[in-house]
């Protein structure tokens, strides 16, 4: 096994514990092997003893690796999804994945909100669209009110895996909407298209429109990436990216 080494910063723990899961992942060390000593470790990622114990109890929490008693750790076979919020990263591609992944969660989310909602999830979600309007007139940064709408709408779908998906992403949910937000420059069209899309998604929704919510969901977030992807895309292309095709960058 060979490993990079890591630069010198806070979290040295957790991208080694990353370094040691990808060899394992990609079959630099098969189920069965053993792991090199923690000096060995140490010594090819460049950091200390300690930051390759804290990695490795990481591994050993997610079931990476398991330790034989006077033999050493050894590497169970990866079956299980493990996911820190950390590793979802603000690159341009993850943001684009992240917006395809809420493609595949929200529109059923909203298609069930609007099904399932109670009085009490309507309060809360003409609430949060009533907040987001009223910081969107303001011309301030509404990218809080916009995340409390989504996730308001996820709760009115009474499903706790969405709720516990959507509140684990939540920060970088946050961050792309302002990376998003950053890209559009404040201009008044995109503030305008964002109300009428979040207009439309909470009045599907208060119809009891299972289809019309989760069709306006999708066009919300279908629309977001294809302006978002558009921006990233080489000057003079006049392709418009739509989910599933992202602009080509050298």
């Amino acid at each position: 096994m060979h490993l990079e080494s890591l630069l010198p910063r806070t979290g040295l723990a957790l991208d080694a514990a990353g370094v040691l899961e990808r060899s394992i992942r990609e079959g630099s060390l098969a189920p069965g092997d053993r792991l090199p000593s923690e000096a060995e470790i140490a010594r090819q990622l460049g950091v200390s003893r300690p930051v390759v114990r804290e990695a490795i109890a990481h591994l050993r929490a997610d079931g990476l690796v398991e330790s034989r008693r006077g033999l050493g750790l050894f590497v169970n076979k990866p079956d299980t999804l493990r996911l820190r919020v950390t590793e979802i990263e603000a690159s341009h591609d993850s943001i684009l994945e992240f917006l395809e992944f809420r493609l595949g969660l929200e529109v059923e989310a909203a298609r069930f909100a609007a099904l399932r909602r109670t009085a009490e999830d309507l309060r809360r979600i003409e609430a949060a669209f009533d907040e987001l309007k009223r910081v969107d007139e303001l011309g301030l940064d509404s990218a809080e009110q916009d995340l409390a709408f989504h996730l308001a709408i996820s709760d009115a779908a009474h499903n706790r895996l969405y709720q516990k998906v959507l509140q684990f992403v939540s920060g970088p949910l946050l961050n792309s909407i302002r990376d998003m937000r950053a890209k559009d420059a404040g201009a008044q069209v995109h503030v305008d298209i964002r109300l009428r899309d979040h207009s439309l998604i909470l009045d599907r929704i208060k119809a009891g429109d299972a289809e019309g919510a989760g069709s306006a969901m999708r066009e919300h977030i279908a629309q977001s990436y294809g302006r978002y992807a558009s921006q990233l895309a080489p000057a003079g292309s006049s392709s418009k990216a739509r989910p599933g095709k992202r602009p080509h960058r050298s």
